[in-house]
């Protein structure tokens, strides 16, 4: 069960990966084209803005769940890797119980916040505002899907996942 759910987690991260690549590049080609149409020209769609403005949402959303995924989720303590098993234990649940403590809220409200925008259509393209809030609770619930993974998984796993910390040296 353990590996089914570890395997499922990688795989949902790995396609979370490539969905919020593929909507930051939307949003990098749409803001060019708006770029070019506005200042060249000189006659802007109205569509251009609001599409790049849902795909910055989704974009958003799918990287934050790549980011806890990774441990590269902002933190004011790295929690331990090495060191006592109790305390590396002890951390990664306090660490599940801040995320549950959280997260929780947002998915146990998020029914009444989709219900809010499920009648109503976006203004320049007409779609239904649920397609942009749906991205959430989506990413809400695939968080709570990589924690879940990630504590069946045990310490050994998790550690080896933060052990890598973002190289920042330019």
């Amino acid at each position: 069960m353990r590996r089914i759910l570890s395997r499922i987690s990688h795989y949902l991260d790995m396609g979370c990966r490539w969905a919020a690549t593929g909507f930051f590049g939307g949003l990098l080609i749409l803001v060019l084209f708006q770029v070019v149409t506005r200042y060249i020209l000189r006659n802007p769609p109205a569509w251009t803005e609001e599409l790049a403005r849902y795909c910055m949402v989704w974009g958003g959303m799918l990287g934050a769940t790549v980011a806890f995924k990774g441990g590269a989720d902002p933190c004011l303590v790295q929690p331990p890797v090495r060191g006592n098993r109790l305390w590396i234990c002890a951390a990664m649940f306090l660490r599940a119980a801040v995320t549950v403590s959280f997260l929780g809220p947002i998915l146990y409200y998020s029914d009444t916040f989709l219900m809010r925008t499920w009648h109503r259509t976006t203004e320049a393209l007409g779609i239904p505002a649920v397609l942009v809030t749906v991205a959430v609770p989506f990413a809400v619930a695939v968080i709570l899907f990589h924690l879940l993974a990630q504590l069946l998984a045990g310490p050994q796993v998790a550690g080896k996942q933060q052990e890598q910390p973002l190289d920042t040296t330019a």
